[in-house]
C-alpha cells in the first residue's frame, strides 16, 4: 500500500472493495490518481460509492470506451467534492452526460439552458405544477454536477464558472415564470391595465436579478436575490371563455370561490403569481431545490408587498431609497418576463441609482454596512476567516466597486456596468483607478472567488469560511492548485496567499474612508489650532488673527465662529459637523498663507453657510486632500469662481475629474463635449442650463490651470475664446431648433455671426463681453405654416441667440452679447445683408469702425459665407491708406479716452487707457496695419508681423510685447478675483499689494515693486 492516505486502513478497505469491480485491472491507476487528488482517502471512498451504485454491466462499459472516458477526472471530482460525488451516486446517467456525452468540454449560456429545458417539458407536464418541479430540479442537479466538475478540473474560469451558474438560474426563472404566469391566467383570467395612453393592454411582469444573479456572478451556494415588478394597479382580471367555462364546470368549487376568483385584483394577482414562481424555484422537495430565493430586496424588505407596481416602486425609491438599495440596484437586470417592462423599470429608477453629482455621503453609509457585517462575524465566529464577508474578502472589493459607481456614474455613464470584474476594467480604463490597483483588485477577486467555489463544492453547502481542521484545509489547498514544496505544506503556501490578497484587497478598500490622518494636521501652526478651539476668548482671537495677517481681524474671528457653530439658522448634523470641524485646521492654515486672507476667509465662511447641513460635500473635502489643496488655492486668487462654488456647491465635483487638470482643449475638443451633453437633454430651458452648466466648469477648468501657473496668458484668452466660439454655435443651433418649428427655413439659410473686438483677436478675458455682428445673405421668406420674411426670421433668431447666451437662469448666463459696432450702433437693426454690410462699410464707416474691422473673424453659423463676408470686409478695410485726418482722428480719440476714462494723477494710473497702457499699444498696432496692409485680428501675431516685415524694429517689437504681456497679466489678475473690468492701480494701496503678491511679488513691499514693473513698462 503507497503511503499517502490519511486513514489506510480506511483506503485499503476501499481499494479492496474496488478490486472487486470490473475496475480491478486498474487499481494501480486508481491509487495513483488518487494520490494526486485534493484528497486521497476521500478519493478512493468516493469511487468506490459511485462505482458501487451502478450495475456491473454499466462499469463493464465504461472499461471499454478507453477513448471517451477516463478515470482521472473521475477521481479528482470524487477526492475534492462529495457533493458532486453524491449526484454521481445517485443516477448512472449523470455520469454517462458528463463523461460520455462531451460533458466537461460544454459550456452553456442562456439560450442553451432555455433550449434544454424546453425540451424536457412534454405536453402533458406543462399543466402539471409536480411535473415542472421535478423536472427544474433534476436538470439543476445534472447541470450543477457538470458546471462544478469543469470549475473543480480546472477546465473552466472563474468567470465562466459564475457566468454559467447565473445563466442556469435565469433560463430556470424564465421557465418558471412562464408556466406560472399561464396557470394563473387560466385559473383567474388575463390581467389586463389601462395604458397612459389610455388603452387596455395585458399587464407585463418582470422579475429583476439582482446582487450575484444579477451581475451574472453567482457562487455554488448563492440565493438568487430576485424582485417582482408588474406594469400596473390600475386594471383587472379578465375572464376568458375557458376560464369561465372552468368555473362554471367545476362543481366542487364553491360560489364564494368563484367570487373571489372574479374579484382579484391586479395586485393581487401578480402577488399570487409571485408566490407561486417562489415556491417551484424554492420550495425542498424530494429531489431537493432549484435555487433558494431571497426576496429581502424587494420594496420595505420583508415587510413588503412581494411584488410591486411600477409606481408604488418608483414612489418608495424616490421617497425612502436608501444608499445600500442603491448599491444592490446597480447590479439589476431583468432575468424573466417582460424585458421591456423591466428594462422601462431600470431606466426609471437611473435618477435614483445615479445621481447627477458626486455622492460622497454614500462612502459613509457603505462604510457603516461593512462595519455591521465586521461587528456580526465578531460576534458569530471571532476565530473565523471569512472569504465573503472578512477582512480583505470578497465583499470589501465589491463594496469598492460599488463605491466609484455610486460616486462617479451618475456624470459618468462608461462606468454602469453590473459585473464586478467589467466595472474593475472601466474604472481603470475612465482614470477612477490605477493600473496597479485594477490588476491587483482583478487577481484578487478572480483568487478569492475560486477559493469560495472551492469551500463550497466540497459539500454543496452555503458557507464561505476557510476550514479550520488540518486535513480540510490541506484539502482546499491542494484544490487550489498548491502542493508541498521543499521546505512548505501546501497548505502554508495558500494561508500565504491568501494572507497577501487580503493585504492588497483592504489596503485599496481603506482608501475610499476618510481618517483624521497626520497628513491633514501638517503645518497647522499652534495660532491655528488656539483660535479654533472652544475655549478662545474675543479679545486673544482677535490679536492672534492680527498675527496671522488678517487685516479685519474682527470681522475674521465672526466668519472663524460662523464656520465652527452655524448661524442660528445653520442645520447641520453632527455627523457633518464632526467631518468639518476635522478639515477646518488645514483649511484655515492655507488661507493664513494666501494673498488675501480676510477675503479668502469670508468666501470660505459663505461657502460652507451655502452648503449647509449637505454633507456630501463635507466628505468631499474631507475625502480628498488634493480637492482641499485647491480649493484653499482658488478662494483667496478669485472671488469671481469662488461665487461660482458658493452659488453652485454641486460643481465642486468637477474639481475630482481628471478634466480639470487639462490645461488645454483644442476648439474640436470643446465643441464635442458640449455637444455630447446638449444631446441628453431636448428640453429649450434644459439646453441653456446644460449651457451654463458647460461654461462654468469650463472657466473653472481654464482658472484653476491659470492660478496654478500651467497656462500663459495668452493661451488663457485662446481657451476662453474657444469656449465663446462653441457657446456661440450652440446658442445658433438652439435658436434656429426652436423658430424653425414655427416658421420653418428661410429660402436663402446663408447666416454667419461675426466676432470682433476681444473676442474677434481669442484676447478675451474672464469678463469680457462678446462683441457681435449678424449677417444674412439675402431676401426672401420662410417656408413654414406660418411664413415670414428672411429679415423677420434671421431677427427672431439673433434674439434667440443673445437670449441663449445672456439671459440669466438658475445656472447664470453664459456670455454678456455687445452688438453696438454693428452698421449704425444701437439704432441699426440687428441683423443685415451680406450686401448691406459691406456697402455700408465701403461709403458710410467712420474710420474708428475700420479699426475695429480689423478684429473680425468668422465665429459661427455658414463658415463658407462666414469667412467670405470677412475676406470682403478685410479687403475694403485695408483698401486705401488712412489718409492724415484718419489717423489724426483715431489719436483724438485715443486721447479723450486718457482724459475722459484713465483720468490718471500722480497716484491713479489705469492700466487699460491711461497713457502708456494697453490701449496705446492696440491702437499703435492697429494704424500701423491699416497703413501696411498688414492683416491680423490679434495685437501679438500683428507685432510679430510688422516686425517680420522691417515696419518696427525687433527691438521695439519685444519692448511692446513685454509690456502687452505684462498689462494683460495684470488686467487677467485683477478680472479672475471679481469677474469685472477695474483697470485703475493706486500707488500704496491694499489692493495694489494683494495684486502684486497674486502677480508673484513676495513680501510687504509687492505694491511698490508692482508699480515700479507698471511705470517702467509705460
Amino acid at each position: 500500500m503507497t503511503s499517502g492516505f490519511s486513514d489506510e486502513k480506511k483506503a485499503l478497505d476501499n481499494i479492496k472493495l474496488l478490486a472487486s469491480t470490473p475496475l480491478r485491472d486498474y487499481i494501480r491507476d486508481i491509487i495513483e490518481h488518487a494520490l494526486s487528488s485534493p484528497s486521497p482517502d476521500d478519493a478512493v471512498n468516493n469511487l468506490e460509492r459511485i462505482i458501487a451504485s451502478y450495475s456491473e454491466k454499466i462499469v463493464k462499459s465504461l472499461t471499454l470506451q478507453p477513448k471517451t472516458f477516463s478515470l482521472q477526472p473521475v477521481i479528482y471530482i470524487a477526492g475534492a467534492s462529495n457533493f458532486l460525488s453524491n449526484i454521481l451516486v445517485k443516477d448512472s446517467s449523470n455520469l454517462e452526460c458528463l463523461f460520455l456525452k462531451n460533458g466537461l468540454s460544454t459550456k452553456k449560456v442562456f439560450e442553451d439552458f432555455s433550449k434544454e429545458l424546453n425540451k424536457l417539458c412534454p405536453a402533458s407536464a406543462r399543466n402539471s405544477f409536480e411535473a415542472i418541479a421535478k423536472i427544474l430540479r433534476q436538470y439543476r442537479g445534472r447541470e450543477y454536477l457538470r458546471i462544478g466538475a469543469r470549475d473543480v478540473l480546472n477546465l473552466a474560469t472563474m468567470e465562466e464558472t459564475t457566468q454559467e451558474l447565473s445563466d442556469l438560474a435565469s433560463s430556470c426563472l424564465a421557465l418558471a415564470c412562464r408556466f406560472c404566469l399561464e396557470k394563473l391566467k387560466g385559473d383567474y383570467g388575463v390581467p389586463m391595465f389601462i395604458d397612459t395612453d389610455g388603452t387596455e393592454k395585458e399587464a407585463e411582469f418582470a422579475v429583476i436579478g439582482m446582487g450575484k444573479l444579477g451581475g451574472r456572478e453567482l457562487n455554488f451556494s448563492s440565493d438568487i436575490d430576485i424582485i417582482y415588478i408588474y406594469s400596473s394597479d390600475k386594471g383587472e382580471v379578465v375572464k376568458t371563455p375557458d376560464t369561465r367555462q372552468q368555473t362554471t364546470d367545476t362543481r366542487h368549487q364553491t360560489s364564494d370561490n368563484r367570487q373571489q376568483t372574479s374579484d382579484l385584483s391586479l395586485h393581487a394577482f401578480f402577488v399570487k403569481l409571485s408566490e407561486l414562481i417562489t415556491k417551484l424555484i424554492g420550495q425542498v422537495t424530494e429531489d431537493g431545490i432549484v435555487f433558494r430565493v431571497d426576496l429581502n430586496l424587494r420594496p420595505e424588505g420583508k415587510n413588503g408587498d412581494l411584488a410591486n407596481s411600477l409606481r408604488s416602486a418608483e414612489i418608495y425609491y424616490e421617497s425612502w431609497g436608501q444608499t445600500w438599495e442603491r448599491a444592490a440596484m446597480l447590479k439589476a437586470r431583468t432575468v424573466a418576463g417582460s424585458v421591456k417592462l423591466g428594462e422601462g423599470f431600470l431606466k426609471m429608477l437611473e435618477p435614483f441609482i445615479y445621481r447627477r453629482y458626486l455622492d460622497f455621503t454614500a462612502i459613509e453609509d457603505i462604510k457603516g454596512m461593512k462595519e455591521k457585517i465586521d461587528l456580526s462575524l465578531l460576534r458569530r465566529a471571532p476565530d473565523t476567516i471569512d472569504v465573503k464577508l472578512g477582512y480583505g474578502g470578497i465583499r470589501e472589493i465589491e463594496f469598492f466597486v460599488q463605491a466609484m459607481q455610486i460616486i462617479n456614474a451618475g456624470k459618468d455613464k462608461e462606468i454602469r456596468a453590473k459585473n464586478t470584474l467589467e466595472t474593475i476594467e472601466l474604472l481603470e480604463r475612465q482614470g477612477y483607478i490605477t493600473a496597479e490597483d485594477s490588476n491587483i483588485l482583478r487577481e484578487s477577486y478572480i483568487f478569492l472567488r475560486n477559493v469560495e467555489h472551492k469551500i463550497q463544492i466540497v459539500e454543496g453547502r452555503q458557507t464561505q469560511a476557510i476550514p479550520v481542521k488540518a486535513n480540510e484545509i490541506t484539502k482546499l489547498a491542494r484544490m487550489m492548485g498548491f502542493r508541498d514544496e521543499a521546505g512548505a505544506r501546501a497548505e502554508e503556501l495558500f494561508r500565504e496567499k491568501y494572507s497577501g490578497v487580503a493585504e492588497d484587497v483592504h489596503e485599496i478598500y481603506e482608501k475610499l474612508f476618510y481618517k483624521p490622518s497626520e497628513e491633514l494636521k501638517e503645518g497647522v501652526s499652534k495660532d491655528v489650532s488656539i483660535i479654533l478651539s472652544d475655549e478662545i476668548e474675543k479679545g486673544e482671537g482677535i490679536e492672534i488673527l492680527k498675527r496671522l495677517g488678517f487685516k479685519e481681524p474682527e470681522k475674521a474671528f465672526e466668519n472663524i465662529r460662523l464656520l465652527k457653530h452655524g448661524s442660528a439658522f445653520a442645520h447641520i448634523s453632527q455627523k457633518a459637523r464632526n467631518i468639518l470641524n476635522k478639515i477646518l485646521p488645514f483649511l484655515i492654515s492655507r488661507i493664513t498663507s494666501s494673498p488675501d486672507p480676510d477675503m479668502a476667509l469670508t468666501h470660505l465662511e459663505r461657502f460652507v453657510s451655502r452648503i449647509g447641513g449637505r454633507g456630501i460635500f463635507y466628505s468631499l473635502l474631507a475625502e480628498n486632500k488634493k480637492v482641499m489643496e485647491l480649493l484653499v488655492k482658488l478662494i483667496p486668487t478669485s472671488a469671481f469662481l469662488s461665487h461660482t462654488f458658493i452659488e453652485h456647491p454641486e460643481i465642486m465635483d468637477y474639481l475630482l475629474s481628471i478634466d480639470v487638470h487639462k490645461p488645454y482643449k483644442n476648439k474640436d475638443e470643446i465643441r464635442k463635449e458640449l455637444s455630447l451633453i446638449l444631446d441628453e437633454v431636448s428640453d429649450y430651458e434644459e439646453k441653456l442650463d446644460a449651457l451654463r452648466r458647460f461654461k462654468n466648469t469650463e472657466i473653472l477648468r481654464i482658472g484653476i490651470n491659470d492660478i496654478f501657473g500651467e497656462i500663459d496668458i495668452s493661451t488663457v484668452s485662446r481657451q476662453i475664446a474657444f469656449l465663446a466660439d462653441a457657446a456661440i454655435e450652440k446658442s445658433c443651433e438652439i435658436g434656429l431648433e426652436e423658430i424653425s418649428k414655427r416658421y420653418g427655413m428661410p429660402s436663402d439659410k446663408r447666416f454667419a455671426v461675426l466676432a470682433l473686438g476681444k473676442l474677434g483677436g481669442e484676447e478675451i478675458t474672464y469678463s469680457s463681453d462678446l462683441d457681435l455682428i449678424f449677417v444674412y445673405g439675402g431676401a426672401g421668406e420662410t417656408n413654414g405654416l406660418k411664413k415670414v420674411t428672411n429679415h423677420e426670421f434671421f431677427v427672431k433668431l439673433c434674439q434667440k441667440i443673445i437670449a441663449a447666451l445672456s439671459v440669466i437662469t438658475r445656472e447664470g448666463f453664459v456670455f454678456k452679447v455687445d452688438a453696438r459696432l454693428r452698421p449704425s450702433g444701437s439704432s441699426g437693426p440687428i441683423v443685415i445683408t451680406e450686401e448691406a454690410f459691406l456697402k455700408y462699410h465701403e461709403s458710410k464707416a467712420e474710420i474708428w469702425e475700420r479699426q475695429a474691422g480689423i478684429k473680425a473673424r468668422f465665429a459661427a453659423g455658414d463658415k463658407g459665407f462666414g469667412d467670405e463676408t470677412i475676406s470682403k470686409l478685410h479687403s475694403i478695410i485695408y483698401a486705401g491708406k488712412p489718409i492724415d485726418k484718419d489717423i489724426t482722428e483715431l489719436l483724438r480719440i485715443r486721447k479723450r479716452m486718457e482724459l475722459e476714462i484713465a483720468k490718471e494723477t500722480s497716484d491713479r494710473y489705469n492700466i487699460k487707457t491711461g497713457k502708456g497702457g494697453l490701449v496705446d499699444i492696440e491702437f499703435a498696432v492697429q494704424i500701423l496695419q491699416l497703413k501696411n496692409n498688414v492683416r491680423s485680428q490679434n495685437t501679438m501675431q500683428g507685432l510679430d508681423k510688422l516686425s517680420g516685415q522691417g515696419i518696427i524694429n525687433r527691438n521695439d517689437c519685444d519692448t511692446l510685447k513685454d509690456a502687452y504681456n505684462f498689462y494683460r497679466l495684470m488686467e487677467n489678475r485683477i478680472r479672475i478675483v471679481h469677474d469685472r473690468a477695474d483697470d485703475v492701480l493706486t500707488k500704496g494701496s491694499d489692493d495694489v499689494l494683494k495684486l502684486g503678491k497674486r502677480m508673484g511679488f513676495e513680501g510687504d513691499d509687492a505694491g511698490d515693486r508692482l508699480m515700479e514693473c507698471y511705470l517702467n513698462h509705460s
